[in-house]
């Protein structure tokens, strides 16, 4: 296998990023979730569960693996060009970005998901410059609270690198362990119920969930100690397959008990607060974040550590579909929502479009000199 380039992990990186754009489709047409724009249509009760089982699995792990990913990156990076570049270069490769679509391509996509509201530039102009001098502009990230966060996490790892710059190293790589993921899925529970004692599933602050973020912290320092150890490349392929099975009995799981249920049991006592209901989607997405990355990782490594000419292109423009897919988005719901279907075809069908569209837009972004610059590969 070649050491300078891991085409498993870019692999991994281009799937989660074509999920997330399907993700926000499906939230387009569902009650579930907070996106721009929301289609007029009320989904049935079997509809409406089939996009929750399709949205709280994306949500249980996929910002997780990116993390992930982004933190071996960024131990690597560190460890090659010292703390001052790799500040630099993180401001730059994450900084920039998020504050253009937050100047730019927020108020666009909110404009294109309002535009009947707006009847004339006057009326959008001037929505614009309020969002521009209030605290609107704080919450306007988007999608971009990833790279925002990211940002956070790679700022408190060079100084903590650079607090024990000096501490000598101790003994070489470790394997990873059965014993080592238990660990992590248990103090991810643990972190993520507590921080819904206060942050419960849907509250925001900046639009950060920071409920979520035991998990988001946790599997960035899993990704650093992964680069530390080198286990991307060496964790044993039977465990990723026993993780992989984890993953499939604890969905059986998961349907099973809303099945039982029935959604409208779901009380906002699942959502966070102090009772037992809240350790039960904390534990299941700790389960899920923890072994599907591994999973994916020993799955991709072993099948999928490839690339073509067409899925490289793919793989180049990823973070540039990240970045520009809301408003692409948005502006193809708007254009289906004449369309005839029931909110289940109509999600599906916009997945269809959004996906090859987006990456035909990151292409042409990729093509002029300033936008490449910003959303590099």
């Amino acid at each position: 296998m070649p050491r300078d380039r891991m085409f498993f992990v870019d692999n991994i990186r281009l799937v989660m990023i074509i999920l997330v754009v399907c993700h926000h489709a499906a939230i387009s047409y569902c009650d579930i979730g907070a996106w721009y724009y929301k289609a007029p249509l009320t989904p049935g009760p079997v509809t409406n569960f089939l996009f929750f089982l399709f949205v709280s699995f994306n949500q249980s792990f996929f910002m997780g693996t990116l993390f992930a990913l982004a933190g071996y990156f960024a131990a690597n990076t560190l460890e090659c060009k010292g703390s001052a570049a790799f500040v630099r270069g993180r401001l730059l490769r994450l900084g920039v970005p998020t504050l253009f679509y937050m100047i730019l391509l927020d108020p666009l996509t909110v404009y294109l998901a309002n535009a009947r509201e707006f009847h004339s530039l006057g009326d959008f102009t001037a929505m614009y410059g309020r969002f521009l001098s209030t605290a609107g502009i704080l919450a306007g990230t988007g999608p971009m609270w990833f790279a925002l966060a990211l940002l956070v996490f790679c700022l408190m790892y060079a100084g903590w690198h650079a607090l024990r710059q000096a501490a000598p190293t101790t003994g070489g790589p470790r394997p990873l362990t059965t014993e080592l993921l238990v660990w992590l899925i248990v103090c991810s529970t643990a972190g993520t119920f507590a921080l819904r004692l206060a942050y419960p599933i849907g509250k925001t602050v900046s639009n950060l969930q920071l409920g979520n973020f035991a998990q988001y912290s946790i599997l960035f320092i899993f990704g650093i100690l992964a680069q530390a150890n080198d286990w991307l490349r060496t964790l044993d392929a039977r465990l990723g397959r026993r993780c992989l099975l984890v993953v499939f009995v604890g969905q059986l799981a998961w349907i099973g008990w809303w099945l039982l249920l029935g959604l409208d049991e779901m009380t906002t006592d699942y959502q966070g607060g102090p009772h037992w209901q809240s350790l039960i989607p904390s534990l299941w997405q700790s389960i899920n974040s923890v072994c599907l990355t591994v999973g994916l990782v020993a799955l991709c490594r072993e099948r999928w550590n490839r690339q073509g000419g067409f899925v490289a292109q793919l793989s180049a423009s990823a973070f540039a579909v990240y970045v520009f897919h809301p408003p692409v988005l948005v502006a193809l719901a708007q254009l289906l929502e004449p369309v005839s279907l029931g909110a289940l075809p109509k999600a599906v069908l916009l997945s269809a479009l959004a996906v090859p569209t987006c990456f035909m837009v990151a292409y042409g972004v990729r093509r002029v000199p300033l936008l490449r610059d910003m959303v590099p590969q």
